[in-house]
């Protein structure tokens, strides 16, 4: 059964996910979204969802507040308005979103529990492990982002506008162009792309800093199609090269699901077959 899924930040912030739930499950599969990439947008959610109910397993559909462009909500704490979303993020509050579900899945009481993330949400589950010690049997990351790949889109004029609009006060209005051919974001939000390095944790060189990565303790898999527009040429060396970063390299699963990209377009029954097996490999579903 699919359901609206409300979890509060521990800030008051409401956010808005979605629960394939099955009747006394005892595991679950969170998936951190990323921008815009919520359940509506995104069908392999759906498959991945249908087929772990299959298996008696819930699956959490994670709604960062990048989820949507834009939400209008209630603060739980303050009682006022809130707007939230991707037109305006603060990569910051990223870890108090990660912790909102996992608190939910706690609460729960479930046996075990998953924690992954797709795209950008991929990234904020790696920032949330490298500074925290939650209670999880292993991560997923599928297709996290190269955020360099997104930076080089952004063109000489599109920088000088988003720098004209900080310096004449203007950094809260909407830009007159989409930030990376499809973002419609403030001049505030495009400076935090281009300068901040929060989520800026996965990189095609193997030169590119990866702090975060060697802290997580965790293992896990990791997950991209082979025609992914983030990885720098080659899904393969990408993942290889995130692998390599990681402590646990050697007890990974590396997943390329083909002839798909970012988002598994026409592949979301492979890319739902491959997380059922890997929850049969560590012995959370049976075979």
């Amino acid at each position: 059964m699919l359901r609206a899924l409300e979890v509060t930040t521990r800030t008051g912030t409401v956010l808005k996910g979605n629960i394939f739930k099955s009747p006394g499950a005892q595991a679950v599969v969170i998936l951190i979204t990323g921008v815009e990439g919520n359940i509506r947008n995104n069908p392999f959610y759906t498959v991945i969802g249908k087929k772990l109910q299959q298996e008696n397993v819930d699956l959490i559909v994670g709604h960062t507040r990048d989820a949507f462009n834009r939400v209008v909500t209630f603060n739980k704490k303050t009682g006022k308005k809130e707007i939230y979303g991707a037109f305006d993020e603060d990569f910051q509050r990223s870890d108090d979103d990660v912790a909102a579900y996992l608190n939910y899945a706690h609460n729960v009481g479930y046996q075990h529990t998953i924690l992954g993330g797709q795209s950008f949400g991929a990234n904020k589950v790696i920032h949330y492990l490298a500074y925290h010690q939650p209670s999880i049997d292993h991560f997923l990351l599928m297709s996290p982002v190269n955020v360099e790949v997104l930076r080089k889109s952004i063109t000489k004029r599109q920088r000088q506008m988003i720098n004209e609009r900080l310096s004449s006060g203007n950094s809260t209005k909407i830009l007159p162009f989409r930030l990376f051919r499809w973002l419609t974001s403030t001049a505030a939000n495009a400076n935090r792309w281009l300068h901040d390095d929060t989520l800026n944790n996965v990189h095609v060189s193997q030169n590119g800093g990866a702090d975060q990565l060697a802290k997580i303790p965790y293992s896990g898999a990791l997950l991209i199609g082979m025609y992914d527009r983030f990885a720098g040429g080659s899904p393969v060396r990408y993942l290889e090269n995130i692998n390599n970063h990681l402590p646990t390299s050697r007890e990974n699963e590396l997943v390329y699901i083909p002839n798909t990209g970012h988002i598994y377009r026409h592949q979301e029954g492979k890319v739902a077959q491959a997380i059922k097996n890997l929850l049969q490999k560590w012995e959370i579903i049976k075979k």
